[in-house]
């Protein structure tokens, strides 16, 4: 990851992170989209954390939902919002907590 470009286009996300987070409470899959097809893996990284960084970490969870979303960005934003582990549905980890008890 060159830093320099990194740092530009998270303080260029940084600026308008406000109108960014509004678009995407719409329209998330295709914000990140073009992001991802302009700027490439760097652009999509900056992104996210501009985001996340403002308090919208609930847009980017929503944007996990986005049909439009390539199999390569929906999985480096389901690693940013929830680490190394795939997020497990909520029905499942009742089920399992129960199974435990």
């Amino acid at each position: 990851m060159n830093l320099s470009n990194y740092d530009t286009m998270y303080n260029n996300f940084s600026k308008d992170v406000k109108q960014i987070a509004s678009r995407m409470a719409e329209e998330a899959g295709s914000t990140i989209n073009r992001v991802a097809k302009t700027a490439g893996q760097e652009g999509a990284q900056a992104l996210f954390d501009a985001v996340m960084d403002s308090g919208n970490r609930e847009v980017l969870v929503k944007a996990l939902n986005s049909p439009s979303l390539p199999g390569w960005v929906r999985e480096q934003l389901e690693v940013f919002l929830y680490g190394s582990q795939k997020q497990i549905p909520a029905l499942f980890q009742a089920a399992y907590r129960r199974d435990l008890h």
